[in-house]
């Protein structure tokens, strides 16, 4: 059985390094040259596809965010996927441990807890429960980790053309209200400047 497993690893972590060298490949494409007689023309700045940033996020996480240059994000994917993972886990480990006790409890043979304060089948099933219910949880929680790291490859993708420059403000001044009929009413206004 643990052949198995350690199979499914190196599997997976095979198939994790061709996925980075395909996505750090350096492809260059021809770049058409201007005639000496024309006007240089500065290259667009290239931002990244967001559909491509989520469906590389979804084939394996954390590599949307290696290709939108967020490279440090990758390992706080992987520490969230794989923290929820654990724990799920550690869940169903602790669940099918009082299962198996509450069954042979019920069946009035000896188990794990015989001779504790656990001793006892309605104590029993109470942690299999709360054990059942954590895991269901968890598995959620990490499937909803996964989701998330997409979108927020999306959303970075997107956002990498957007324009934070120092002159974007909001600014709270008093001001002096000057209405046709009656006096001057002091007050304070709300100033965007951009």
């Amino acid at each position: 059985m643990t052949i198995s497993k350690n199979k499914a690893l190196l599997t997976l972590l095979l198939f994790q390094g061709w996925f980075a060298c395909c996505l750090t490949a350096n492809v260059r494409l021809p770049l058409v040259q201007a005639p000496p007689d024309t006007a240089k023309v500065e290259p667009a700045k290239r931002f990244k596809d967001p559909k491509k940033a989520m469906v590389y996020s979804l084939i394996l996480p954390g590599a949307g965010q290696f290709y939108n240059g967020r490279w440090w994000k990758t390992p706080l994917v992987y520490g969230a996927i794989g923290g929820t993972l654990a724990v799920a886990i550690n869940n169903q480990q602790n669940y099918r441990i009082f299962q198996e006790a509450y069954v042979l409890k019920l069946q009035q043979q000896t188990h794990r807890f015989s001779g504790t304060v656990l001793d006892d089948s309605r104590r029993l099933r109470v942690f299999r429960d709360r054990f059942d219910k954590g895991r269901q949880s968890w598995y959620i929680f990490s499937v909803a980790v996964y989701g998330l790291q997409a979108v927020e490859a999306l959303v970075d993708a997107h956002l990498q053309d957007f324009d934070v420059s120092e002159d974007l403000s909001i600014q709270l001044k008093p001001t002096l209200s000057l209405p046709t009929l009656g006096p001057p009413m002091p007050g304070f206004g709300i100033f965007i400047t951009f």
